[in-house]
């Protein structure tokens, strides 16, 4: 099928002349490095000559982006940490519709938030090339949900890449560039946090020059016309001429194929290396078809590769995406191959998989798939390999995530705490602030996703007759909790706001937020939270230091008892920046042994690590405290001194 364009041929050419010339001046200066697949991304997009790149902090993302915000900072090229995913791909799709290479970086869940620009954009196209790397969490190590983002490309009708190791993360990148700009598409580039955190050997090509960002804005009338399905039709002809490309279908590699055997086991990029090491440890002689080309399949190409073999095994993680596309085609062509799918072979749908997962499977695939006995099994107990060390040799006993001594966010809960003593309902949201839930802290009831608290805030306080206290921080504040806000002033909701803002998106790694004073963001404003959310219409909106955790208590009782959407901004330093920045902390404050009466409330209510009992006595650990001084507001009776500077 044939599809057109209907920009400007003559400037089209023109910028491509441009971009071809800028990419020639690549540095033949090259080397070896070990490097992070997150990190071989950024690589990736130096070879490429990206020139305009936009994120929200994410983890397993977040590496790729603090790269390029050093490299923007050095002047490299442009990067930005947009307010959300949603904001940071519309800039990047209009640089790329302007003839500048563009990408966009976000973990899984971000692509939710930034779906609806990206299913206009699929229809417009783009001249320069742009590439969204996107980088899911099976086992949810960071992360609300196992979301599979390879279902995006057949959703959005984009293509999807996968690669398996650094080298190929980098490689895939630059691929990934020419082949948008050949048909005009945006490619998704997917990795895990399997390819994204692990390490491997990268010949990579030292690019030391300036990428610039200047395009060329061409009106068409195909970003005006309002029946878009004439382009819907012209994105299936991009998307068959994709699956057709030499290029794009090599991506999808038959490995060992050598090999006589007649079973084929089928697997995605992302987790090849783990299948191979499997396989070889097992010792099986079966070839291996690695799907890196996720969407579109060509299904001739597909076919071709099948043919030769009797039997197929599928291994995947999360969802059995490659499974069910490759069985479709199997039945749509009467392939004579018996399918042996996940369920089969006992792979879960869920969590990571890790090599040892994958002996068993390769037992059975090694037996004879005709026999009943040997599908007649049990998944073993315990992983067949040896190993290194066990739970009970671990040096530092596991324990869960918690509030960083000497957190701000800390001195916010106390307050919250003494304020809701009775029945209340405590939406919480996606930041440093969440881990409040955790035990001994226990402030908040649930999260759900960014900016979430406030929305279900308003749900909650129309269905229950409890007051209803919203946690958000200022990052998740200015991403996505402004709307509900706004929809709680507009219809009078009952609800009361704590902002816990510490001028960070702190818990990705200290990421600038829009509170963010200059000192952390060169050449940023910074935008006043207390002024947007009275310019939005909150009538009560009080501003406080988290150290004054008494008259905190009273103000947030006020708020609660008042009619409306009430707001507290809590505000207060991220320890962590303080200590990157060689902050003077100070010297930790002492107990007053005569003064204090052993309460518990500065270790088990305020629940602070440095805070111990020690011989029957309450000690500060100064080895561990932080000097935030917070602990001296919290006790009752004054028997925490704080100590001058």
């Amino acid at each position: 099928m044939e599809y057109r364009f209907n920009l400007n041929n003559r400037i089209m050419k023109e910028l491509k002349m441009t971009v071809d010339k800028d990419l020639k001046k690549t540095t033949k200066n090259t080397e070896t490095k070990l490097l992070m697949g997150n990190r071989a991304v950024v690589q990736g997009l130096l070879e490429a000559k990206v020139g305009l790149t936009t994120a929200y902090p994410g983890t397993p993302s977040t590496e790729i982006q603090m790269q390029l915000y050093r490299l923007s900072k050095e002047g490299q090229l442009f990067f930005e940490f947009s307010v959300n995913e949603k904001v940071a791909l519309e800039i990047a799709g209009a640089a790329a519709m302007s003839g500048v290479r563009s990408a966009v970086i976000m973990k899984h869940v971000g692509m939710n938030v930034a779906s609806d620009p990206l299913m206009a954009l699929a229809y417009f196209g783009v001249l320069g090339g742009m590439v969204i790397i996107i980088v899911d969490d099976p086992g949810c190590l960071s992360s609300q949900n196992e979301q599979d983002s390879r279902f995006w490309g057949k959703f959005a009708h984009l293509p999807i890449l996968e690669p398996s190791t650094s080298q190929e993360v980098k490689d895939t990148i630059v691929k990934a560039y020419e082949l948008s700009e050949k048909h005009n598409m945006i490619f998704f580039v997917r990795l895990t946090n399997y390819t994204a955190l692990n390490t491997s050997e990268v010949e990579m090509t030292v690019v030391d020059e300036k990428l610039g960002k200047n395009g060329q804005f061409v009106k068409d009338v195909k970003y005006l016309i309002p029946a878009r399905y004439i382009y819907h039709k012209e994105l299936h002809g991009k998307l068959h001429a994709i699956s057709q490309d030499p290029t794009f279908q090599a991506f999808n590699e038959l490995k060992f194929s050598d090999s006589t055997s007649d079973k084929l086991v089928i697997t995605q990029g992302a987790i090849y290396p783990m299948v191979e090491y499997a396989r070889n440890y097992a010792g099986v002689d079966v070839p291996i078809l690695k799907i890196g080309a996720i969407h579109p399949f060509s299904e001739k190409h597909i076919v071709k590769l099948l043919k030769k073999f009797k039997y197929v095994y599928f291994i995947e993680e999360l969802e059995t995406y490659v499974e069910d596309e490759i069985s479709s085609i199997i039945g749509k062509y009467n392939l004579d191959i018996k399918v042996f799918g996940k369920n089969k072979l006992g792979i879960p749908q869920e969590n990571r998989i890790l090599p040892d997962l994958l002996l068993h499977p390769f037992k059975l695939i090694a037996s004879d798939p005709d026999d009943p006995q040997t599908w007649d099994f049990k998944l073993p107990e315990s992983s067949p390999y040896p190993q290194v060390f066990n739970r009970d040799g671990l040096l530092i006993p596991r324990t869960l995530p918690r509030l960083c001594d000497g957190c701000s966010h800390r001195g916010a809960f106390h307050s919250i705490k003494q304020a809701v003593k009775a029945d209340y309902i405590v939406p919480s949201d996606i930041g440093c602030y969440a881990l409040g839930q955790v035990s001994p802290v226990e402030v908040g009831d649930y999260w759900l996703c960014m900016g979430a608290s406030i929305g279900t805030a308003i749900g909650q306080s129309l269905v229950n007759k409890k007051p209803v206290i919203a946690i958000i921080g200022d990052g998740t504040f200015f991403h996505a909790g402004i709307p509900p806000l706004i929809d709680a002033v507009l219809y009078d909701h009952n609800i009361t706001v704590a902002i816990l803002n510490n001028r960070l998106t702190a818990m990705t790694g200290g990421q600038p937020s829009p509170s963010s004073t200059e000192k952390i963001a060169k050449n940023q404003n910074e935008i006043d939270i207390e002024q947007l959310v009275r310019g939005i219409g909150v009538k009560w909106v009080k501003s406080v230091s988290v150290e004054n955790v008494q008259e905190n208590t009273k103000l947030l009782k006020e708020a609660i008892e008042y009619e409306g959407p009430a707001v507290m901004i809590f505000s207060g330093n991220c320890v962590v920046e303080l200590l990157r920045h060689d902050f003077d902390l100070g010297q930790a404050p002492y107990v007053d042994q005569e003064v204090c009466i052993y309460c518990g409330i500065c270790y088990i209510d305020f629940s602070c690590p440095s805070i111990i009992k020690k011989d029957g006595k309450i000690e500060i650990r100064e080895e561990t405290c932080t000097a935030c001084n917070i602990c001296v507001d919290v006790c009752p009776h004054d028997a925490i001194i704080p100590r001058k500077k």
